[in-house]
């Protein structure tokens, strides 16, 4: 049986080969400064190129990283869920592989489930204090699909998508099996059902950083029509949601 840690930080992984072994490198260098225990998982989503061998090849150099894998492409949902069932933290964190968000939001995160006593905290990139600097189009979208999440599905959170999140663990799972979700509409669809089965969910403003300077994996066009009929889903099963026994 794996020993218990205070905090999982997975990073979900698709062909991440040339930032992968950075990444990895940055989060140990932030986290050495975190006086609890924690380990590091890479959620690799059946990627088709060397990330799961730049991993390996990390877990020689620190003992708190794990390789947990998607033997296919499966979504980045897929990738997370898998990770969070195989997690030993008693606070599960994601953060995006590129490391958009700034890490100082971490302890901000997690301070607001163990003193707030929250189940899900969450970055957000339309808070007030947020700081944001990405293109126009994609921001104008972000908003929208924020507003209509919030109309057609009676949420309160302004921001679903931010690629930086914390959750209770005894919470999320419990949360995962109404999830239907497989790709980017996971973290949309965890947020609101979380709160339409009662947990609590908190909302902090992210500063969003450009580590890599690389492009975005978002196919704005294509994210739109496939988020777009995950919304009509959802709005169509909040009709008639239950809880499980």
């Amino acid at each position: 049986m794996s020993k218990m840690v205070d905090y999982s930080i997975i990073i979900p992984a698709y062909n991440e080969e040339k930032i992968i072994a950075n990444t990895i490198d940055e989060v140990f260098k932030f986290f050495k400064n975190i006086n609890r225990s924690f380990e590091i998982i890479i959620a690799n989503d059946g990627s088709k190129d060397n990330t799961a061998k730049v991993v390996n090849s990390k877990i020689k150099n620190y003992k708190q990283l794990r390789l947990v894998n998607n033997h296919v492409n499966m979504g980045r949902g897929e990738a997370l869920n898998n990770a969070i069932n195989n997690s030993n933290g008693k606070i599960v964190v994601y953060i995006d592989a590129d490391l958009a968000i700034d890490l100082e939001l971490f302890p901000k995160l997690v301070n607001a489930i163990e003193k707030n006593n929250v189940d899900i905290a969450v970055g957000s990139k339309h808070m007030k204090n947020s700081v944001v600097e990405y293109p126009k189009l994609r921001r104008l979208f972000s908003k929208a699909y924020s507003m209509l999440t919030r109309i057609l599905l009676g949420s309160t959170i302004r921001d679903y998508q931010c690629g930086f999140k914390a959750f209770k663990k005894e919470s999320i799972i419990k949360i995962i099996p109404y999830i239907k979700a497989k790709k980017w509409s996971w973290d949309t669809e965890v947020i609101v059902k979380a709160q339409w089965l009662g947990y609590k969910v908190q909302e902090l403003p992210a500063k969003v950083v450009n580590i890599y300077g690389r492009e975005s994996k978002v196919h704005l066009i294509k994210d739109i029509k496939n988020m777009g009929s995950e919304l009509l889903r959802l709005f169509f099963e909040r009709i008639t949601f239950k809880p499980k026994n």
